[in-house]
């Protein structure tokens, strides 16, 4: 099941994070003692592949413990997509025109039990009192229809009959009262009223007697029994993903003394290093005690002396088992890991040496010289260690479940940061993926909107933003270089190269061209890289870069004063031969007198909301100002309401456009997708005008 938000109370320096989306790959960037640790710690533990559970004592936040600790307090909740294929299985348990629900939303409290409840709504699955009314008014109206006979006592029957309606009326107004038989006192009624109606014994009404018990017997069983949104809450919890978490301090050591090993595991077994020692015994199937016994009564040569044949004979035995044993292991971790790894084979070696077990590692390059783990690379070490964490507590299958890595691959070099998004991305294919980091080199520059900025709020608790960018230099300074990075790596790499203003262009036009995706319009090239060029006047300067890597770039400017102005100067200079290259916003839609911007595609309508997200209060358009730019629309009513609009607004407002777009099930509307099919045709056009030399 697929994750797609969560939200995290109670723990540690966390009251209340509230809901905070998830990707497929989210980065959580932020500097030091910030809490990102505890914000994966907090989803570790919600359903860990390990053993760890919710501590209260090192868990719950300690200026509140005496007053608030409960074991129902909740501490992480994650709301999960529910598969096609449990939708169907919901139905069918359901049995009726329910429609089944599309997430759910499960908590996990401090007491280890789960929590569920299902959107939009939970389904409902009463069992309702008027069944019972019903059987009861079945039983009542059979009696009424039994016909005395003439050899019957009259007056005794009618008696009996009088008696029957008056207890029927007394238990249906006692059932009406309530909600559900499956509560508590419901089962109690249904049971006094399965064995008080056997008190009404006559021979002309015992076959009426049996059925309505037997109608009651069916009831009583349902309302003993688990409702069925019980059991899909189960069938839910049974599906979660398992949660691994995954430190730089799990970094396994290539030589591990057994007999300190097994006294640690006794004292402490959640300890990093215990973690992923424990885990590499776990994969290659090997108990450790045992490898310590068959390894066990090393002597000397004068102490040989003293043993007979056989227990020479078992020594020897054992000692050959145990070079089986890790020889197997040897050859099946080398066979998982090299084909994981993907860059070249590498043959692992497990061994014993004395009270040491040792792991060396060999590569195709030296392939007769195993070299001991420690020292092979940082990153292969990390690699590695992180490997052996993901097949144990996945249970050896690469798929459910959500990996959880703290400050991945810091030893690694910038170009190894960059080569680990990547590996994270090959990962995301069959496991969500969350990581923390400060590193602008592990921030993928071109999927900026699956960052998620973590500062602290000025009272000691963190601050999880989706939507905004902080205003915290330290915070703010990866994403600051991890886009920078992302532009030289587009010099480099990429020949079609669109030069825009500034990020709020970036980021419009990318999920300008996801919403074109889904309604089956043309998108941006797949080819073609954006480069924001950090304002107008930088446009011609990121030019010239280019071009001095003999590529030349296309330009996109808005048509306000700056745009014409910066046009004309790359018309009498760099472009002077091929004005195609060079394109003017209000002119690709259509309004060449106009001073159109990006945020005029979006419109007020998309725009405004996300300004009131961004300074916190209601924020509305005046219709006099409709003929206004769109952000001059917004500086107005800024002005208008007395409101300072905070720098770097407008890519605060894009992010929270981008993200609510990215909610919508429905797309974006007409006019919108009508403008979004004309820029990226003129793009196009524009590219192909500039590979023809006009």
């Amino acid at each position: 099941m697929k994750a797609l938000r969560f939200r995290i109370r109670n723990f540690r320096n966390i009251n209340d994070s509230g809901w905070i989306s998830l990707d497929t790959v989210t980065a959580f960037v932020g500097k030091n003692e910030s809490g990102k640790t505890a914000i994966l710690k907090a989803l570790h533990k919600f359903n860990a592949g390990s053993s760890e559970n919710y501590d209260d004592q090192r868990d719950f936040p300690r200026d509140r413990y005496s007053r608030d600790f409960s074991d129902d307090l909740p501490v992480c909740s994650v709301e999960f997509e529910i598969p096609e294929e449990v939708k169907r299985d919901i139905v069918a348990r359901l049995q009726d025109d329910t429609e089944p629900p599309t997430s759910a939303i499960v908590t996990r409290h401090y007491g280890g039990h789960y929590s569920v409840v299902f959107a939009p709504s939970n389904p409902d699955d009463r069992l309702s009192p008027s069944r019972l009314t019903d059987a009861l008014d079945t039983f009542g109206s059979t009696i009424q229809k039994i016909r005395i006979r003439a050899n019957d006592d009259r007056q005794s029957f009618s008696a009996i009959r009088k008696e029957i309606q008056r207890w029927i009326r007394d238990f249906q107004t006692e059932a009406t009262s309530l909600d559900d038989l499956r509560t508590d006192d419901g089962r109690v009624l249904l049971s006094q009223i399965h064995e008080e109606i056997r008190q009404h014994d006559h021979p002309r009404i015992a076959s009426a007697v049996d059925a309505t018990q037997g109608h009651l017997h069916g009831l009583l069983e349902a309302a003993e029994a688990k409702s069925p949104i019980e059991e899909i809450r189960d069938m839910i919890v049974e599906r979660l993903p398992v949660f691994i978490y995954f430190e730089n301090y799990g970094v396994l050591d290539s030589a591990i003394w057994l007999s300190r090993f097994l006294r640690d595991c006794d004292d402490d077994s959640s300890d990093p290093r215990i973690r992923t020692i424990n885990a590499m015994f776990k994969q290659a199937n090997v108990d450790p005690h045992e490898i310590v016994s068959l390894g066990g009564g090393d002597t000397g040569e004068a102490d040989a002396r003293s043993l007979d044949e056989g227990e020479l004979y078992q020594r020897r035995r054992n000692k050959e088992k145990r070079a089986i044993v890790l020889s197997a292991a040897s050859n099946e971790i080398s066979a998982k890991f090299s084909n994981w790894w993907g860059q070249g084979p590498h043959a692992i070696q497990y061994d014993v040496d004395g009270d040491y077990f040792r792991i060396r590692v060999t590569n195709n390059r030296r392939p007769g010289v195993p070299i001991e783990l420690e020292y092979r690379s940082k990153g292969f070490q990390w690699f590695f260690s992180f490997y052996l964490v993901f097949l144990a507590e996945s249970d050896a299958e690469h798929k459910n479940a959500f990996l959880l890595l703290d400050e991945p691959g810091l030893h690694l070099h910038p170009t190894a940061q960059q080569r680990l998004i990547k590996f994270f991305e090959n990962l995301s294919e069959k496991n969500q993926l969350a990581y923390t980091t400060h590193s602008p080199f592990l921030i993928d520059g071109e999927h900026l909107h699956r960052v998620r900025p973590v500062t602290d709020d000025g009272t000691g608790h963190p601050s999880i933003t989706a939507e905004t960018w902080p205003r915290d230099r330290d915070t703010i300074f990866p994403l600051q270089a991890a886009a920078g990075y992302a532009m030289i790596r587009g010099l480099l790499r990429h020949r079609k190269n669109l030069l825009v203003e500034g990020p709020t262009d970036y980021v419009y036009i990318h999920a300008l061209s996801e919403q074109c995706a889904k309604a089956n319009r043309p998108t941006l090239p797949e080819d073609v890289y954006i480069v924001p060029c950090g304002g107008t006047k930088n446009v011609g300067t990121a030019a010239s870069l280019f071009l001095s890597e003999s590529a030349r770039p296309l330009v996109l400017l808005d048509g306000d004063d700056a745009g014409r102005i910066r046009r004309d100067a790359l018309f009498r200079g760099l472009y002077s031969w091929q004005r195609a290259g060079v394109l003017m916003l209000n002119e690709v839609l259509g309004s060449p007198g106009s001073d159109r911007e990006i945020e005029d595609i979006v419109g007020s309508g998309y725009l405004f909301p996300a300004v009131s997200k961004v300074v916190g209060r209601p924020f509305n358009s005046d219709d006099d100002d409709s003929v206004d730019r769109v952000t001059v629309q917004v500086k107005k009513a800024a002005e208008r309401l007395g409101i300072s609009l905070p720098a770097g607004w407008k890519a605060s407002a894009a992010m929270a456009v981008v993200s609510s777009w990215a909610e919508m099930t429905s797309g974006v509307e007409k006019r919108v997708l009508d403008d979004a099919t004309r820029l990226f045709t003129a793009i196009q056009e524009g590219f192909d005008a500039l590979s023809r030399g006009e």
